[in-house]
């Protein structure tokens, strides 16, 4: 009588099934997670986008002496908002207050709404410091926001 000795070096169908099941767990975690990475560093980017009217509304200020006449685009050597906007920008625009800046981003917040940003400038002794609200700003501590140096609500 032979007896056939049963080879051990695959995984049986259970096996298989519960790595499966492992992998699905943990992508519920993951995913989430990777989506919300990936706005973030979108909303960064776009960020850095803003900065030739940044620098064009700090070059007015200093050669004007205030931010008044420095409120609109296409003027004083501030770069017009014309098609085409910077890829993830949906729509540019001067802000509430003098000088300022106001965007909304191809990058969704919390509700699902485009995100909308303010860069409003503030005057220093020598220099501009730039404020940055944003649309989904619930308080400083909110680790949910897509920009997260943001000090109010746009």
């Amino acid at each position: 009588m032979h007896y056939y000795a049963r080879n051990t070096a695959g995984f049986n169908l259970v096996e298989l099934m519960i790595v499966v099941a492992i992998i699905g767990i943990l992508s519920s975690f993951a995913i989430p997670a990777y989506t919300d990475y990936s706005q973030r560093a979108r909303a960064g980017t776009l960020m850095l986008s803003l900065q030739p009217w940044q620098t064009a509304i700090n070059l007015c200020w200093q050669m004007e002496g205030s931010l008044s006449p420095c409120s609109s685009f296409g003027q004083r050597g501030i770069p017009a908002a014309t098609a085409p906007l910077p890829q993830g920008i949906v729509s540019l625009q001067t802000g509430t207050a003098p000088g300022s800046i106001r965007a909304t981003f191809e990058v969704r917040d919390r509700s699902g709404e485009f995100l909308t940003v303010e860069l409003q400038p503030a005057v220093t002794a020598t220099q501009l410091q730039w404020a940055v609200l944003c649309s989904d700003f619930i308080s400083e501590f909110d680790s949910q926001m897509r920009i997260p140096h943001c000090v109010g609500a746009s």
